[in-house]
């Protein structure tokens, strides 16, 4: 059975079929179950991702309101994947550059502790080791790992709520440790090559150490979500083709490689619209919010790696996370992880836009 939305679609257990349908026969339409527009086909969505009036946050709330005031506001707020100021586009390619000048396999990676590997084991390593293997790609010290994934975790949390609460304080709290401790690194004399370089592109650019450690701190929230879809959906493609024990370096390559193409971590994002537009004959207002289908494009266009956008969003460290995936697999692997048993028990956390396994039934999922 099909989905009925494609939000829903994000945790079905086959939503391809689907998403190719709606790429071909409904290439940009409005779904008054969402109250969206929804864009599937890769020419309305780059249609969309390429008009100036389509911003990343809606523009009455550039920050989550539960988030302001406070720390945790302060930090979203320098994100550059959640900006579209003029300042953020030119940070933007100096991230870009500092992203791909980095070695293309951290050999210093700490990775999270498996522990004796039970189900809520699997699910925490699936949601730090994206994070310690960004900080090790971004030059901090193994040190920090484990206090940077924990803190990226409560930031996290914190995002959905709509008023504030406990989580929102843990996120305020976690934000504060994060761009102090992002920011100390980032000015350190004794600080990495890497660090250093960028600290020194910063200054020339004009750009304030506060809002460069902020955006470190916003390349580790970006490989969470995303990077736990892709580890934990290769696992599970482990599992089903029946992989037992350790693999080999190409093996984990191969099949980040199959779940990027087949069933990508990333499903869809969103444009909030700051004045009307023409998008493939369709007039859309004003205030309304366009879901981009991400993984239905992907059925027209396979190779595209539309998993991580498109245009001026698009982000910058596909090729990093797709061997930080591979790494973190074998690692899992080679620790002992069952996949063939965790492939036959899981379900997708109720995420709207991510595609995440979650092994761990002893309690609800949070969102």
């Amino acid at each position: 059975m099909f989905p009925t939305h494609p939000v829903e679609a994000v945790t079905h257990p086959d939503p391809y079929p689907y998403y190719a349908a709606l790429a071909r026969g409904r290439p940009l339409y409005r779904e008054p179950a969402l109250g969206l527009w929804i864009a599937c086909h890769p020419d309305a969505i780059r249609a969309v991702m390429g008009h100036p009036a389509a911003r990343v946050r809606p523009p009455a709330a550039p920050v989550p309101p539960a988030l302001c005031p406070g720390p945790a506001g302060t930090l979203f707020g320098r994100f550059v994947r959640m900006n579209d100021s003029v300042p953020h586009a030119r940070l933007k390619g100096l991230l870009t550059d500092f992203i791909r000048e980095q070695e293309p396999h951290p050999q210093t990676t700490a990775w999270p502790d498996t522990g004796a590997l039970t189900a809520d084991a699997i699910d925490r390593y699936l949601a730090a080791a994206p994070v310690h293997a960004q900080a090790a790609h971004l030059g901090l010290p193994p040190g920090v790992y484990a206090d940077c994934a924990a803190d990226i975790g409560a930031f996290l949390s914190g995002l959905p709520d709509v008023s504030a609460g406990p989580k929102t304080a843990a996120a305020h709290a976690a934000a504060e440790r994060l761009q102090s401790r992002l920011e100390s690194h980032l000015e350190a004399p004794q600080t990495s090559p890497a660090l250093r370089r960028l600290r020194v592109a910063g200054m020339r650019a004009d750009l304030a150490p506060a809002l460069l450690a902020a955006n470190l701190a916003g390349l580790l929230f970006q490989s969470c979500e995303a990077g736990a879809g892709l580890l934990g959906n290769a696992l599970i493609l482990a599992g089903r083709r029946g992989m037992r024990g350790a693999v080999s370096d190409g093996q984990a390559d191969a099949l980040v490689d199959d779940v990027l193409r087949k069933d990508p971590p990333v499903h869809n994002t969103r444009r909030f619209l700051a004045a009307g537009i023409e998008v493939c004959g369709q007039r859309i207002e004003a205030g309304q919010t366009v879901l981009l289908v991400l993984a239905a494009a992907a059925m027209i266009e396979p190779e595209a790696h539309w998993t991580f956008g498109a245009l001026g969003h698009a982000c910058p460290g596909a090729g990093p996370a797709r061997r930080h995936a591979a790494a973190a697999l074998a690692h899992l692997l080679r620790a002992g992880a069952d996949a063939v048993s965790l492939a036959a028990r899981f379900r997708y956390r109720p995420l709207p836009n991510a595609r995440v396994p979650q092994f761990d039934f002893s309690k609800e999922p949070s969102q």
